[in-house]
């Protein structure tokens, strides 16, 4: 084997040949989307694209920008309004003991007073009620219940919208969730439930204003329908 100065010539090749594609470091290239395309340099951190650190245009790879320079959107994320806490509100209070559980009638659009004498929050004050949302963090009538109620009152079908299990004493108006305050309301003929809708507010609308909540809550609980003539009309 022919020498060159002492060293085989096989080794004087190895020396010669090209290095390998390894060897290639991001500095030879001129931006981010070239060293891409050779593919020949270390994958740092492994997310499939090759120099990050170059200036753009910008790899295709693995979710790279493409050509532009890549632009983050510095928009706020959507505010998200906290979702308001149930207040303390104690237990709720009924106007008279209710004396029956079954046989309920309801008398036109009133309640049986024996089974639904009506009943509020003593917690539900004033200044609770008229906090924006606050009908929203304390509804809660379970579907068993209305069933429940509907029971007593003897209804055992109805077609769909021809009750409603409503709150005698309106959530908004700083009535229960007990069962005291809720009877199978029906609607027609008018008044009916959707007339009620309108007086929950224009009650709540009332105490926020003008004050005097708990004898805007004994008047609704004894006949709805004269305290929606006097506030709604």
């Amino acid at each position: 084997m022919r020498r060159l100065l002492g060293v085989p010539a096989v080794l004087i090749g190895l020396a010669a040949a090209p290095a390998p594609a390894s060897a290639a470091v991001c500095a030879d290239y001129p931006n981010q989307a070239a060293a891409q395309r050779a593919g020949d340099t270390r994958d740092a951190d492994g997310d499939g694209i090759l120099c990050e650190s170059l200036p753009c245009p910008c790899s295709r790879a693995a979710g790279g920008g493409g050509g532009a320079a890549p632009t983050t959107s510095h928009r706020p994320a959507a505010h998200r309004p906290a979702k308001a806490k149930r207040p303390k509100l104690g237990h709720p209070v009924s106007f008279h003991k209710r004396t029956q559980t079954a046989g309920c009638h309801v008398r036109g659009p009133l309640p049986d007073p024996d089974c639904t004498p009506g009943a509020y929050y003593p917690g539900a004050t004033t200044r609770v009620i008229c906090r924006p949302g606050y009908s929203a963090t304390v509804r809660n009538v379970p579907e068993s219940v209305k069933d429940r109620v509907y029971a007593e009152y003897g209804i055992s079908s109805h077609r769909r919208g021809q009750y409603e299990v409503d709150h005698l004493v309106p959530l908004e108006g700083g009535g229960s969730n007990s069962i005291a305050n809720l009877f199978p309301e029906a609607a027609d003929p008018a008044p009916g439930f959707h007339q009620k809708d309108k007086l929950e507010n224009a009650m709540r609308n009332q105490a926020c204003a003008h004050g005097g909540l708990r004898a805007l809550q004994r008047q609704d609980a004894a006949n709805w329908v004269t305290l929606y003539d006097r506030l709604v009309g």
